[in-house]
């Protein structure tokens, strides 16, 4: 191993925790929820998930930030950083203009699915109230991609976990009434959801603008480099139309899954939560390595394929200590996920079988990632949707009528298979690696 993989492990652990942090944001509410009422729960999710896939879909498209960032100042031109920062706030700008639709016309989907008055009226309550915080989301997105690509990777976790601590206060407060409050639930998670990515993004963004040691990036200064906004639209397109089709496919596996039997389709979705591990620890490595290669991008350098062999062989060797852990701690996982006996019972082979998907999907994200740092390549996203969004679907009829729930997961594995062959390919033939 070379010198290059202490540097990436370094680069890791606050990517990973920055996450992490992210994640808790949403558990705490729901935790929260489920000691304060069981059906609130519910409606969180379904006045949340629409917000939730609008700002993904934006997430992607920002992405763009990262990369353009990342190159400049690996190559220490700071103009060249300011302005990629100033074409991601213009962009950002223009996206935030989708609180708009989303406040007026998201809730009346759920008017449409065929819940109570009183249950669309709330979860149409938490759509408006999640929607105006967007803006919020988008100012949060833009400058954790843009301090990532500086190495100032430590700020992001600082504020994400600083705010986990206001989120929780809020949550307490405003859930289960307190201190003179309304006791509001469900309504008020979404309001202690809004009030903490307004302080994300807001504190992010001035800690940028009144940093002096980023004086030298001069943010306000105007430049000619006109393909920039281009380049980072270009990376963003391929990023949203990855996780688009990946998404497409597999939410046609919880819903084939649901079509077999609801038991089973729980059991899927307690195991999917390890997949989706999986591609945060993922993501975590290909960023750590974009990070560290920033400078040797378009350049034909030997130095750039070592650093991605070296982000691929760490990646698969904490991945293969995850599931081997995953795989032997099946039970034990099992259980502590669900005091349901019978659900714990189906989960527990599901956890073995999914160990391997979750190594495959960590490499994907890797390979994807580096393809799309080292070549500009759009192409090799939509070749990785496409096993999910066409491939999954046959198999899933095949196999999960044959097999049930396992033959819908062995179908994952199958496309996960395919598109690591596929990835693997187009990497060397670019003399990546």
């Amino acid at each position: 191993m070379n010198v290059y993989w202490k540097q990436i492990v370094k680069l890791f652990f606050p990517l990973l925790g920055a996450r992490i942090g992210l994640f808790l944001l949403s558990a705490v509410d729901t935790v929260m929820l489920g000691y304060a009422s069981a059906e609130h729960v519910a409606l969180q999710s379904i006045g949340d998930t629409p917000v939730s896939l609008v700002l993904l879909i934006v997430d992607g498209l920002l992405q763009g930030t990262f990369f353009t960032t990342t190159h400049a100042f690996g190559r220490k031109d700071y103009i060249g950083v300011g302005q990629s920062f100033r074409e991601a706030l213009k962009y950002g700008a223009w996206l935030s203009l989708l609180a708009i639709p989303c406040f007026c016309f998201l809730p009346m989907v759920v008017s449409v699915l065929g819940y109570t008055a009183e249950q669309s009226e709330a979860a149409a309550n938490i759509i408006r109230i999640l929607s105006l915080g967007i803006p919020f989301s988008v100012m949060f997105f833009v400058c954790t991609f843009f301090l990532n690509g500086i190495k100032q990777i430590w700020v992001v976790t600082a504020f994400v976990f600083g705010a986990n601590f206001i989120n929780i206060g809020l949550d307490w407060v405003l859930i289960n009434g307190m201190f003179g409050f309304p006791r509001l639930l469900s309504v008020g998670a979404a309001i202690a959801t809004c009030v903490v990515r307004g302080v994300m993004g807001c504190g992010l963004l001035a800690y940028i603008l009144c940093c002096s040691d980023f004086k030298k990036f001069r943010f306000f200064e105007r430049t000619k480099k006109q393909d920039l906004a281009k380049e980072q639209k270009k990376f963003g397109y391929g990023a949203t139309a990855n996780i688009l089709s990946h998404e497409i496919g597999i939410a046609f596996c919880l819903f084939f899954v649901a079509n077999i039997e609801m038991m089973s389709a729980s059991a899927y979705t307690l195991v999917y939560r390890f997949y989706v591990l999986a591609n945060v620890l993922g993501c975590c490595f290909a960023l750590a390595g974009s990070i560290l290669s920033g400078k040797y991008v378009k350049e034909n350098n030997e130095t750039l394929s070592v650093i991605y062999k070296t982000t691929l062989r760490v990646n698969a060797f904490v991945m293969c200590l995850v599931g081997l852990g995953c795989f032997f701690g099946a039970e034990k996982l099992a259980y502590w996920m669900t005091s349901d006996i019978g659900l714990a019972k189906i989960t527990v082979p599901l956890i073995r079988v999914i160990s391997l998907a979750m190594f495959l999907r960590a490499t994907n994200s890797v390979q994807i990632i580096l393809l799309r740092n080292s070549s500009f390549l759009l192409w090799p996203s939509l070749l990785y949707g496409g096993c999910f969004a066409l491939l999954m679907p046959a198999v899933c009829v095949w196999w999960g009528s044959l097999f049930g729930v396992y033959g819908v997961v062995w179908a994952l594995i199958l496309a996960n298979i395919c598109a690591t062959m596929m990835l693997q390919v187009v990497l060397v033939r670019k003399k990546v690696i």
